[in-house]
């Protein structure tokens, strides 16, 4: 019954809430039947009202008070954080003349109280027992704010968004949708829904990673793309479906702070890093060591209970997955090959679905009450999720491609997008005798198909960005009377792609220094004119990587 009543507060706080107490071994059909409706009437005229508690009112953090029986108490000026004492200044301000009256006191000597009390009461004509019983009470009610405070700073991981959004009703829904075939796909049709346009190649990949942050196969993910083309508004959208007590969402990270962080502070935590340029390079090592290691251990100097000097060993345990938006993978060389490389849609018909939603957010026609409806169903099928090992009988019959850079960390990845993909199906997989989830082979062929943009990037020598443009590069060579032949000058690129200058010169010294064109006439003064040198087909090798995947996966169903 507390539970109904609390649910009713925090649905509707304004409307007041009383509670009927039926007699011992009635229930409400039993009264209705033996008393009538003027028994019932009668009981209604009769609710228990709740007593009111004594409470703060919070002006400021240097300003608390009480409203008690012979006055009311301020407590001016910052609360002591040592717990051992409550020295405050006081102000009195009696109920009936207004008055103030200004006391420095210990609230936590007994004594100092009782003199204090005494004192006022012989000067200002209080009542001595009622003003120390308010004191008490104020006492009591400061000692509690001062240690939620404490403690909110010393375990800032609160539960206040789960209890508010995950009620009893709320696990139950969660658990039916995962217990839903296809899981995925309605997942990406809440994505889709909590306000993510287009990218159907990757806010399913991402959402998976993101869904690792506190089980036992973590992934990080490094997003790329040309500044403005919605990195950091694909990540934070993902974050938004994750449980908001879990994220961690970082602007900048000092050279020193992680080795600073509070011994399993970092333990289940999904971390966003909104630019991998704000770490510097002692950072970049430090959040390196964190996702191999999951551990940071550093010596520093302190001093002991007698003042001398001596060394300690600092741990910090890490257990986080990461989601990184960056404009410059290819500088992050030992970051990249510990993260899911995953490249933001930069197409034109991107571009105008955006567009499109931007203006329809506009009008007032978007429904935000469905973003956030779609968001709280994700966040709270992550906390009823459980963590679970995951056995895959098929992890030695799929062979990645060998074309791939960095494909002992790129195996690892996959096999552990596997093992998420089972856990996400949880609700729906068997267990082997020791507890442990049993991929199916339905997990390894949607693992396939969800990482398949992953691999390709790492198969491929350009980075995403780089290989949108080389492909535009090339149509607009080839739409030209001299086809393959052509020789073009980076302005001409710049205004047929309607780039800025400053990505077009990056784009063509990364095609020049690998040696995908090459600068045939022209000097350093009057500007180059280049040929495409070397005219992959990256097309030809995604459908022989898919067909070879695609035979592999149909021998699963023989075996």
């Amino acid at each position: 019954m507390q539970n109904i009543r609390t649910q009713i507060q925090n649905i509707r706080p304004e409307l007041p809430v009383s509670m009927i107490q039926l007699p011992e071994g009635h229930s409400m059909n039993d009264m209705w039947i033996n008393y009538g409706t003027d028994g019932i009437v009668e009981l209604l005229q009769n609710p228990e009202t709740e007593k009111a508690v004594p409470t703060l009112e919070i002006h400021s953090d240097y300003k608390i008070s009480y409203k008690g029986k012979t006055g009311t108490f301020y407590a001016i000026g910052s609360l002591p954080m040592d717990l051992g004492n409550l020295r405050v200044s006081l102000q009195i301000v009696e109920k009936e003349s207004q008055k103030k009256h200004r006391v420095k006191i210990d609230l936590f000597d007994f004594t100092s109280v009782e003199n204090q009390c005494r004192e006022i009461s012989e000067k200002q004509g209080f009542d001595g027992n009622l003003l120390e019983a308010d004191l008490k009470q104020f006492t009591d009610l400061l000692e509690d704010y001062r240690e939620n405070i404490f403690n909110a700073e010393m375990n800032p991981v609160t539960d206040q968004f789960s209890e508010k959004e995950l009620t009893p009703q709320a696990h139950e829904k969660a658990i039916e949708f995962l217990s839903k075939p296809c899981v995925l796909e309605h997942v990406d049709k809440l994505l889709g829904q909590s306000g993510i346009v287009g990218e159907e190649d990757n806010r399913l990949l991402l959402f998976v990673l993101a869904s690792s942050y506190k089980m036992p196969y973590l992934m990080h993910g490094l997003v790329q793309g040309s500044s403005g083309e919605g990195k950091s508004h694909l990540i934070n959208a993902i974050a938004d479906c994750m449980p908001q007590e879990d994220v961690m969402n970082m602007t900048r990270i000092t050279s020193k702070s992680l080795y600073h962080y509070r011994d399993k502070e970092l333990m289940n935590k999904l971390i966003i890093v909104q630019d991998f340029d704000g770490l510097d390079e002692e950072a970049q090592f430090a959040f390196r060591e964190m996702q191999t290691a999951k551990f940071l251990t550093s010596s520093t100097v302190v001093k002991d209970m007698q003042g001398n000097t001596r060394g300690k060993m600092k741990t910090v345990q890490s257990h986080f997955a990461s989601l990184i938006a960056t404009t410059r993978a290819e500088v992050y060389y030992d970051n990249m090959s510990r993260s899911v490389i995953l490249g933001v849609d930069e197409s034109l018909e991107q571009t105008l679905r955006i567009i499109k939603a931007q203006n329809l957010k506009n009008t007032g026609h978007s429904s935000t009450e469905s973003e956030q409806h779609a968001k709280q169903l994700l966040r709270n099928c992550m906390r009823v999720l459980k963590s679970y090992e995951v056995v895959n009988p098929f992890a030695d019959k799929l062979m990645l491609p060998l074309e791939a850079k960095m494909l002992r960390r790129l195996n690892s990845q996959f096999q552990n997008f596997v093992s998420q993909i089972a856990i996400l199906n949880q609700y729906q997989r068997k267990k082997d005798d020791k507890g442990r989830l049993i991929a199916t082979e339905e997990d390894v062929r949607k693992a396939v198909e969800i990482f398949f943009s992953s691999i390709i990037i790492k198969v491929d020598e350009l980075d995403k960005s780089t290989r949108q443009f080389f492909e535009n590069l090339k149509g607009f060579v080839r739409s030209q009377p001299n086809g393959t032949t052509c020789r073009f000058t980076t302005r001409e690129i710049r205004q047929e792609l309607n780039i800025s200058k400053t990505s077009a010169f990056k784009y063509m010294q990364t095609l020049q220094e690998l040696e995908y064109i090459q600068a045939v006439e022209g000097s350093t003064n009057k500007g180059f004119k280049y040929v495409v040198s070397y005219w992959d087909n990256m097309e030809k090798l995604k459908a022989k990587i898919k067909t070879d995947m695609g035979s592999q996966l149909d021998q699963l169903k023989i075996s």
